[in-house]
C-alpha cells in the first residue's frame, strides 16, 4: 500500500501550502474628533494642522496604504471655511481610493442618550454638506466612542449597510465571535463588524492596523496639548511597514466584509442580544456618560437633561414651520434658521461634556450650544407670532403627528397624595420621596436626594427575574425582552425613558428633569439609577412616572412624554410661552 502514504504525503502538503498561501488582510480605523475638547478652538485647528493634515501627506506618499477614516459631518464646515489645503489633499486621497470616508453624524453625539430622530436628522445634515462638497461617504457606521445600541437595524436602514463595533460591548456581555454577524431589531437587519472578532478564519486571516483615535497616530493627545510627536508617528509607521513585510494587504472595512460575504467557507451567523454600550465597557458603558462622574465638574444628569428639553422646543418651532407651510405662508427664513437650530442642538449633544473627565469648557460647551439653539427657537416664535395669531389664542402641538389645534387653556387633572405602587430604594445622606396618582393606573413620584460625603446617589425599584422589556435606543417604536444569559448585568442607557419592570408596572423616567443610565441588578432583582455627584451638587432630583398596564403602553406612555411631546404654546403677560404637557395634564394621553 505504498501509493497510499505517497497519497497522504501529497495531500499533506497541499494542505500545507494552502495555509502557508493564506491571504493576509489589514484594516484600519482612524477615528478623528474635532469637539475632542468641546468648545477648545485651538484645539480644533491643532488637530486638523497637526494631526490630520501630517497623516494625508503620509498616505500621499504611501499609495498602497489603505485606510478607514471617519469624522463628523460638522468638521467638513470648518475644513471648508478654514483648511482647504487639508480638504483638497483630503479629496485626492479619495479619488485615489486610499481613504473610504465614514461618516457617522454631524456632531460627535452621545447618540445613546437620545431618541432615533436626532442621529437621523444628525445622518441627514451630514449628508447635505458632503452633497454640496462633491463627496461620498461610505455606507459603513462607526460611531463616536463606537457606540452599539441593538435598535442598529431600524435606526441605521437605508442610510448604512454595516456597523462597526470594538472588542466592547459584545466581550463584556458575550463569548468571543467570527467578526461579521447579522444582527435584527423590529423586522430589519444589518450586518455588524465585530473588531474585536476571532482574526484567524479558514480562509483568511486579518487585524488592525489601527483603531484608534486618529489622533494619536502621531500626537499623544492632552500630554503633547495635541502637537506632533514624531517618535509616537515613527511607531505607528513602524507597524505598518511591520505588517506589508509579513505580507498583509492593506484593505477598507467594506472590501473586508464583501470578502466574508462571498467567501463560501464563512457562514454570517445571527447576532445574539448584546445591550447598547460603548468601547471599554469595564469603565461604565453608557454610565460614564450618564452618571459617572470623575472630573469634579460633570453634571451627567443635567446636561443630557437640558439637551432633552432644547430638542423639546426645536420640535415644536418644527411643527409650527410646517403648519404656516400649510396655510401658505412664505417660510425660506425660517427653515434656515430652523436648520442652525437644530445644528447647535446636535453640537450640544456631544459626548465629551459628559464623560470621561470633561473640562468645565467641555460641560459648559452643551449649555452654550443648547443656548444658540434655544435662542433661535425664541426667535422663530417671535416671527411666527402673528402669523398664529398668538395674542387671539393658544395652541396644542402635538411633535410626532404634527397637529396643531387652538385651544384657550389646558386643565390639570386631580392628583391625590399616595404610597408608590413599588417600593423605592434610595441611598443618600437623606431623601424626600413624593407620591401622588393621576388617574386609576398612572402616579408620579418625585424623588429629591441628598449627596452623601462619598458623593454616590442611587434609586433602586424592584424588578422581576426575567421578562423586563425596553426600547433600545434608537429604537423607541418597538421593544425586546432583556436577555437574561450575558455574562454581566446589563447597563441601560434608556433613551425614551422607558422600561417594564417585569411585574406589571412600567416605569418612565421624566428625561426633562435628570436623565440617567440604570443598571439592571439580576441577582438583587432591582434597577439602580445612579449618579456620582460632584461637590457642587447637593441634590439629585428625579421624576418617574409609573404606569400599572401592558409594557405597549408604558412605551406609547413614554414616547408621549419624552420623544414626541405636547407643547401648549400661548401667551402670558405679551410673552410667548412654551410649556411642555404631562401626564397630570388634562389633553395628555392616559390609558384606560
Amino acid at each position: 500500500m505504498k501509493w497510499v502514504r505517497m497519497l497522504c504525503i501529497v495531500l499533506l502538503t497541499s494542505a500545507s501550502l494552502t495555509g502557508a498561501e493564506k491571504p493576509k488582510y489589514a484594516l484600519s480605523l482612524f477615528h478623528f474628533n474635532l469637539q475632542y475638547v468641546a468648545g477648545d478652538f485651538r484645539i480644533e485647528n491643532r488637530i486638523i494642522q497637526q494631526s490630520f493634515l501630517p497623516l494625508l501627506k503620509l498616505l500621499e506618499q504611501r499609495p498602497t496604504w489603505r485606510i478607514n477614516l471617519e469624522i463628523q459631518g460638522w468638521a467638513f464646515e470648518v475644513l471648508e471655511e478654514n483648511h482647504p489645503e487639508a480638504l483638497r489633499l483630503f479629496r485626492k486621497l479619495m479619488d485615489r481610493k486610499q481613504i473610504e470616508l465614514t461618516v457617522a453624524h454631524y456632531s460627535d453625539q452621545f447618540f445613546l442618550a437620545y431618541p432615533a430622530l436626532d442621529m437621523r436628522r444628525s445622518i441627514e445634515i451630514s449628508d447635505q454638506i458632503l452633497d454640496r462638497l462633491g463627496i461620498t461617504r461610505s455606507r459603513v457606521f462607526v460611531a463616536q466612542e463606537i457606540q452599539w445600541t441593538p435598535a442598529a437595524p431600524v435606526l441605521l436602514q437605508g442610510a448604512y449597510d454595516v456597523a462597526v463595533t470594538s472588542g466592547d460591548p459584545h466581550g463584556y456581555y458575550r463569548p468571543p465571535s467570527p467578526p461579521l454577524v447579522r444582527a435584527r431589531y423590529a423586522g430589519k437587519e444589518l450586518l455588524v463588524l465585530l473588531g474585536g472578532g476571532q482574526k484567524e478564519l479558514k480562509n483568511l486571516r486579518w487585524t488592525w492596523a489601527f483603531f484608534d483615535d486618529g489622533e494619536v497616530f502621531n500626537t499623544t493627545d492632552y500630554r503633547s496639548d495635541f502637537f506632533r510627536v514624531p517618535e509616537q508617528e515613527k511607531k505607528n509607521i513602524a507597524r505598518y511597514e511591520k505588517l506589508e513585510s509579513e505580507g498583509y494587504r492593506f484593505i477598507t472595512i467594506s472590501e473586508f466584509v464583501e470578502l466574508l460575504k462571498n467567501d463560501p467557507d464563512y457562514h454570517i451567523p445571527d447576532y445574539p442580544y448584546v445591550p447598547e454600550g460603548t468601547w471599554n465597557m469595564k469603565q461604565g458603558g453608557p454610565y460614564m456618560w450618564m452618571g459617572r462622574q470623575r472630573s469634579g465638574v460633570e453634571t451627567d444628569g443635567l446636561t443630557r437633561a437640558i439637551c432633552y428639553r432644547t430638542r423639546g422646543r426645536v420640535l415644536l418651532a418644527e411643527r409650527l414651520v410646517e403648519y404656516i407651510e400649510k396655510l401658505g405662508q412664505r417660510i425660506q427664513q425660517l427653515r434656515e434658521w430652523l436648520l442652525k437650530a437644530w445644528k447647535h442642538l446636535l453640537l450640544s449633544e456631544v459626548s465629551d461634556s459628559s464623560g470621561w473627565t470633561p473640562l468645565l469648557i467641555e460641560v459648559r460647551y452643551t449649555e452654550d450650544e443648547a443656548h444658540k439653539a434655544n435662542l433661535i427657537v425664541d426667535t422663530m416664535l417671535q416671527n411666527l407670532a402673528e402669523p398664529l395669531r398668538l395674542n387671539e389664542t393658544g395652541y396644542l402641538v402635538e411633535t410626532r403627528s404634527g397637529s396643531v389645534q387652538p385651544v384657550t387653556q389646558i386643565a390639570q387633572r386631580s392628583m391625590l397624595p399616595d404610597m408608590p405602587p413599588v417600593p423605592v430604594f434610595v441611598r443618600a445622606e437623606s431623601a424626600r420621596i413624593t407620591c401622588k396618582r393621576i388617574g386609576d393606573h398612572v402616579w408620579m413620584l418625585n424623588i429629591a436626594a441628598k449627596r452623601p460625603p462619598d458623593g454616590t446617589v442611587e434609586i433602586a425599584f424592584p424588578t422581576a427575574r426575567s421578562g423586563l422589556i425596553y426600547s433600545p435606543p434608537g429604537g423607541e417604536d418597538a421593544q425586546l425582552e432583556i436577555a437574561t444569559d450575558t455574562k454581566r448585568d446589563p447597563i441601560l442607557a434608556l433613551a425614551s425613558g422607558w422600561i417594564y419592570l417585569g411585574n406589571g408596572m412600567n416605569l418612565i423616567k421624566d428625561t426633562y428633569v435628570e436623565h440617567l443610565a440604570a443598571t439592571w441588578k439580576r441577582e438583587q432583582q432591582r434597577l439602580v439609577f445612579r449618579e456620582e455627584m460632584n461637590e457642587n451638587e447637593q441634590t439629585l432630583n428625579m421624576r418617574f412616572y409609573i404606569l400599572k398596564g401592558r409594557p405597549e403602553q408604558g412605551r406609547q406612555l413614554a414616547n408621549t412624554l419624552n420623544v414626541w411631546p405636547l407643547y401648549y404654546l400661548h401667551t402670558l403677560g405679551g410673552k410667548i410661552k412654551t410649556r411642555r404637557l404631562r401626564p397630570e395634564d388634562e389633553p395628555f394621553w392616559l390609558p384606560q
